[in-house]
């Protein structure tokens, strides 16, 4: 039996010895013959395959290059060798070349995507047939799809499209894990999965919270940290809301481990561990829970001067402006409404060119001595003189 691997690192075995260690395969011919095996039983134009093979080269007649290369890939185990037999066939009908695998080879790619597929609709109806469908398909993935093929544009939505399908039903077999409270497994699987997808925040959230599970609070604490500090580092992610609020949790329960809780303790606990000298700098997650919060107190008839604002950066005119200024206009438009609101108020940053605040007590007729305030150090220190700031206020 013939075995195909394309997760990971390229190869045909044959009862697991490696054909391509015996044999010198052409770069060009291999090339093709991969191409081949991911559009499998598809009909294939020779010209698209031209255009994506060899689109940088100029060959005199491309389609006899073509002809020549399928003729030799034909032929690319010779049937008295070894007295192996060959393990597919390319097809010529109608202008369109097909290439199928016979009955003596499995393609990994194939199978994953079968049992991946079966498991992820199995899921609610049959679980324990899903954990163990999911569990054979997920073996099968070593790594992104012909990882050795860089530079092709053609593979990226393949190579993609077994991503998802690979993470979609990783997530659904550690969600069946779950289930069962099998936090050991679940360990051990996104150790593994790990390899694959360093940079899925969702991944590494079943890692930590399964440690927590199994009393590993400490370490898992630890690889938040060092996750979270990576993926910034690396690729400029922050973490997401969820991520924090596992990351307060784990704290809070390491604490409570600590300290048992006393009334003459929590009031310090509770306050901010810095000196802020001005407005309270949030999330855009927990902006949306301060607001929802007045609006609840609104309902009750509590009456207090609120204002909700929206603070913009503009291009002046039809003149446009390009990202670094856009990121120096931003962070300078931070620091000055930090540095001109109160400690009581609230600030958020909630796109790339606004913020958003809450003001409290405050008496209308006072927002405009803030608005032009505002407004006139942004001038003056923004370096970019066609962008300009526009603020608007609301009544709470």
């Amino acid at each position: 039996m013939y075995k195909i691997y394309t997760f990971g690192d390229f190869d045909i075995r044959y009862n697991d010895e490696s054909i391509l260690d015996t044999k010198g395969y052409q770069y060009r011919m291999l090339a093709l013959f991969k191409y081949f095996i991911t559009f499998n039983e598809k009909k294939l134009l020779p010209e698209s395959i031209i255009e994506d093979l060899w689109a940088d080269n100029e060959f005199h007649d491309p389609k006899n290059v073509l002809r020549t290369q399928i003729s030799r890939l034909r032929r690319m185990i010779n049937l008295d060798d070894k007295n192996l037999k060959q393990f597919y066939r390319i097809e010529h009908s109608n202008g369109y070349y097909v290439f199928k695998t016979n009955d003596n080879c499995v393609l990994d790619v194939q199978l994953f995507k079968e049992l991946i597929d079966e498991g992820n609709s199995l899921k609610e109806n049959d679980p324990q047939k899903s954990l163990s469908l999911l569990e054979k398909g997920l073996k099968l993935y070593k790594g992104e799809y012909l990882r050795e093929i860089e530079y092709e544009e053609w593979i990226v939505p393949i190579r993609n499209r077994y991503r998802r399908l690979y993470l979609q039903g990783l997530f659904n077999y550690i969600e069946l894990l779950k289930q069962k409270k099998m936090n050991e497994e679940i360990i051990k699987t996104c150790e593994e999965a790990i390899q694959y997808e360093p940079y899925d925040e969702v991944l590494h959230m079943y890692f930590i919270e399964a440690l927590t599970e199994v009393g590993e609070k400490r370490y898992a604490i630890s690889h938040y940290e060092y996750i979270t500090s990576r993926l910034y580092s690396h690729i400029g992610i922050k973490p997401s809301p969820k991520m924090k609020m596992l990351y307060k949790k784990m704290q809070l329960d390491e604490e409570s481990l600590k300290d048992d809780i006393n009334l003459s303790k929590i009031d310090e606990e509770l306050k901010e561990d810095y000196e802020n000298k001005g407005a309270l700098i949030c999330e855009p997650y927990y902006f949306k829970f301060l607001y929802n919060l007045e609006t609840r107190k609104k309902s009750r008839n509590m009456k207090d001067n609120k204002f909700l604002g929206i603070l913009t950066i503009e291009n002046k005119g039809y003149l446009s402006i390009d990202e670094e200024d856009r990121k120096e206009s931003m962070r300078t438009l931070e620091e000055i409404v930090y540095n001109n609101l109160r400690k009581g108020d609230v600030l958020s940053k909630w796109n790339s060119s606004q913020l958003v605040s809450l003001l409290y007590d405050i008496e209308e007729k006072s927002l405009n001595i803030i608005v032009n305030r505002l407004q006139k150090r942004f001038q003056e220190k923004c370096k970019n003189k066609n962008i300009i700031l526009k603020i608007r206020f609301k009544s709470l």
